[in-house]
């Protein structure tokens, strides 16, 4: 496994396990069979209502507790301090966890700057190792950053090798915030698969058309949360360490890139718009 290093010191796993759209019920089998076959970091949030099942999941490995890094998302639409903490509160009892590694607020709802201060304060009693962001753009990505006291680690926002986000990449630079892609594999839409471009270059390693996506994301430095259920698809998935994309191959891929997102979240006139 690799780490990147965040802002505040701590290292995080450039793979990790994403579980949105798992049940509750499957969740916990799903977390103790990813990280029997080498993840180290599980990606939930209120929202996905299977905080629970990671929760068990991660206590059940038998792993030691540091050993996994655990991030959730708060995405009511808080106005205060207190509706904030309550909403935290709630994700630590379902998580019964001592501490999160990473507490995000999943998007820019109700009062922001309130939430992150919220955020803030917790992480500084040791509630959470780092705090960020998701889904959030130049547009309103200065509402947490210009009287931050923390400033996030991470922005965690769709990517893949069809929405490449290079312009956030760039906008993320000079704050340090590393960029973290959700459905880095675009959903399985637009035949990613299948495609012709990461097809050819994986057959020259012995990999996927999906490996090759994901391997791009990771060698331009963003952190992949791939949701699968499957263990075989589990060890694909993470089977990234023993191949270097040339640069060659790296500029095909560029021009894959549509600059549009697949998901419809968030939109994209708004993106850009400051």
């Amino acid at each position: 496994m690799e780490y990147k290093k965040l802002n505040n010191g701590i290292e995080m796993p450039m793979i990790g396990l994403g579980v949105y759209n798992i049940s509750e019920r499957k969740t916990q089998r799903v977390v103790e069979d990813a990280i029997s076959v080498g993840y180290r970091s599980i990606d939930t949030a209120a929202m996905y209502y299977n905080e629970r099942g990671v929760g068990d999941g991660v206590r059940a490995c038998g792993l030691p507790r540091g050993e996994v890094f655990v991030t959730t998302k708060i995405c009511e639409p808080c106005h205060t301090r207190e509706q904030t903490l309550r909403t935290v509160e709630h994700s630590m009892r379902e998580l019964r966890l001592d501490y999160v590694d990473l507490m995000l607020l999943h998007w820019p709802v109700g009062n922001p700057v309130v939430m992150w201060q919220t955020l803030e304060e917790l992480y500084q009693e040791g509630w959470f190792r780092a705090i960020g962001v998701s889904n959030f753009y130049p547009n309103t990505f200065p509402q947490i950053v210009n009287d931050a006291n923390v400033v996030p680690v991470v922005n965690q926002c769709e990517a893949h090798v069809l929405y490449q986000q290079r312009k956030m990449l760039e906008y993320l630079k000079p704050y340090d915030v590393a960029l973290e892609a959700w459905s880095p594999l675009a959903e399985g839409k637009h035949g990613i698969f299948k495609n012709t471009t990461l097809s050819i270059i994986g057959e020259h390693y012995g990999k996927t058309a999906a490996q090759v996506a994901l391997k791009f994301l990771i060698q331009n430095g963003i952190i992949i949360i791939p949701k699968t259920t499957h263990k075989e698809r589990m060890k694909e998935n993470i089977d990234l360490f023993d191949f270097t994309l040339s640069d060659d191959d790296l500029s095909q891929i560029r021009l894959l890139d549509t600059g549009r997102n697949v998901t419809g979240w968030p939109s994209d006139a708004l993106m850009y718009d400051v």
